[in-house]
């Protein structure tokens, strides 16, 4: 039986992450691991949603930082000067392959409501780049018909925009102590008018127009809407219609409708058909820019400093990841804001210095590891399905395996304080290895969407 999930099931989805996240009901981190190479090329493979990808994630961990920030967000398009942008049409699912909003160089951001187009009905490029910040959508000279909705603020950009993805949220509140980017976005949402006709859209053209029909807007719930028809004179059809306005800033969108009809009468024709294009929130658009943009993506933010704690250095990281409620060892919710998660053995004795990524092996045991980092006696170590995961013994010698370390363990076995085998694993993204220095910091956003 033919059945569709919704884009409104999408944004909640996204929403209910953002809004765990908000009110700390659900602890994420951000995890990096797997110290060891991909294999000679260092050739990355693509993550494989399976239980035992997961598994391997977790035996490669070896640190993780709490999210600073989370952010809905939506596909980053920038205005761009000869662009054809869609106008917002109610009958697209998801996004059209041209976009119908657009950050400017302002980072102010717009939605299309209409698409400039010339006497025939061709769409054409848009050439002036909207800077209003008026309530009311506007037309420009160029044809097209934009209506504001936020601006980024330069501490969101740093935080949620990258090349491919730009922040979007809906203001709550405001007091004395907002900012004038808040202020101005709830003014919008106050401002939004319920029930809009966006624009009217051609279906057919009809045949033996010789002057303008006038076109008809009936519903019996709204009011206020009016347009005007362009015939194509050598073709005798209806090539355009724009929504009226008595000025460009004043646009006859009308108010209160819930379904229309659109018709055509006169103009010497017949045949021509239209369909209204209406809001895609009941609350108008600006009510919410997330419904607007058809948020249904978020962002997972943090930065790793070069000397976070529990953060090891001179090492490098080929996997990162999102961790969701993590136990502490006690069974416990992990609160922290970073923590180790490799496993680490005492030693009694160090007979020659063990290096970084080489292969440890117990002469008793027969169990084999992979150095990840040293510290005065204690070593930090991982073992994946090519080492095996038997257990190193008390009071055994260790040696490297491709190299000169040797040693005497005293206590093999020192958990981290978060339990690896806790938690959810809710997104792997292997890489091309990073290696971390006191001196850098890694800027790490992690994108779900739905």
């Amino acid at each position: 039986m033919p059945a569709v999930i919704t884009d409104t099931l999408r944004r909640q989805i996204a929403r209910d992450f953002f809004e765990q996240f908000q009110n700390n009901t659900a602890d994420y981190y951000v995890a990096i691991g797997r110290s060891e190479q991909w294999d000679s090329f260092e050739t990355v493979p693509t993550p494989v949603n399976n239980p035992d990808e997961i598994g391997d994630f977790r035996n490669g961990l070896q640190a993780m930082k709490r999210v600073l920030g989370t952010s809905l967000v939506v596909p980053r398009n920038n205005w761009s000067q000869g662009t054809i942008y869609s106008q917002y049409d109610d009958t697209v699912q998801g996004y059209p392959t041209q976009p119908y909003y657009a950050k400017t160089d302002n980072n102010q951001v717009y939605a299309c409501l209409e698409t400039g187009r010339d006497r025939f009905g061709v769409a054409q490029p848009s050439t002036i780049e909207p800077t209003s910040s008026n309530n009311d959508s506007f037309r420009l000279a160029d044809g097209y018909v934009w209506k504001f909705l936020y601006t980024i603020s330069a501490q969101r950009q740093d935080q949620f925009q990258s090349s491919n993805f730009m922040p979007v949220q809906k203001q709550g509140s405001v007091d004395s102590n907002s900012t004038g980017i808040e202020l101005k976005q709830k003014e919008i949402q106050d401002s939004a008018t319920p029930g809009e006709i966006l624009s009217i859209i051609i279906t057919a053209g009809g045949t033996g127009y010789t002057s303008a029909p006038s076109v008809a807007i009936t519903s019996p719930t709204g009011s206020g809407a009016a347009a005007t028809a362009v015939i194509d004179s050598a073709t005798g059809q209806v090539a355009r219609v724009r929504m009226d306005g008595a000025s460009l800033n004043t646009i006859a969108h009308g108010s209160g409708y819930t379904t229309a009809n659109v018709s055509f009468n006169g103009g010497g024709g017949a045949g021509a058909t239209a369909r209204a294009v209406l809001a895609f929130s009941d609350s108008g658009v600006g009510a919410d820019a997330r419904t607007d943009l058809k948020t249904s993506s978020i962002m997972f933010h943090t930065m790793l400093e070069g000397d976070d704690s529990d953060f090891i250095v001179q090492q490098d990281f080929r996997q990162v990841g999102l961790y969701k409620n993590p136990l502490n060892r006690a069974g416990a919710r992990f609160t922290g804001t970073t923590s180790n998660l490799l496993t680490k053995m005492k030693l009694s004795s160090i007979v020659t210095s063990f290096t970084k990524d080489k292969l440890i092996e117990g002469q008793s045991s027969g169990a084999i590891a992979y150095v990840d980092d040293t510290d005065s006696n204690e070593l930090y170590y991982h073992q994946t399905d090519a080492t095996g995961f038997l257990s190193f013994l008390d009071g055994e010698i260790i040696d490297e395996q491709n190299g000169t370390g040797n040693g005497v363990i005293d206590s093999a076995l020192v958990y981290p304080n978060v339990d690896t085998l806790t938690g959810d694993i809710l997104y792997i993204d292997n890489r091309a290895p990073v290696s971390r220095s006191l001196t850098q910091a890694e800027d790490i956003k992690i994108i779900l969407q739905f």
